[in-house]
């Protein structure tokens, strides 16, 4: 089950040499990936970390904190590629971004705790 939690990173890396040959921007796609990639492993240390806070508040304020910087993050990332490898690299990255956050959503909808 914990292997469906990161569906998202194991499409990503698995698309890669598949994207890539059919011609995709590869600054944009490899940009876009490596900053999901990296920012998800931050979400996954900033979970533990809001996990094991006692105060309520310190664990919100950590889960809201990760939340907007990575959306913050995400968005330079993007910017930057368009910036330096064109307007088709930073489309690939946006896209990129929107599939993998779209797949975490679903697989985070299908794994939430059921109440009775």
């Amino acid at each position: 089950m914990s292997a469906l939690l990161y569906l998202d990173v194991v499409v990503l890396v698995v698309a890669a040499p598949i994207m890539l040959l059919i011609g995709v921007p590869a600054a944009g796609y490899l940009v876009g990936a490596g900053a999901w990639i990296a920012l998800r492993a931050v979400g996954v240390v900033v979970d533990r970390a809001a996990g094991a806070a006692d105060d309520p508040r310190r664990e919100a304020s950590l889960r809201l904190a990760y939340l907007l910087g990575r959306l913050f993050l995400l968005a330079i990332a993007v910017i930057i590629v368009r910036n330096g490898s064109g307007r088709d690299s930073g489309l690939t990255a946006l896209l990129v971004v929107v599939f993998a956050f779209t797949t975490q959503l679903v697989l985070s909808v299908l794994n939430r705790p059921r109440s009775r």
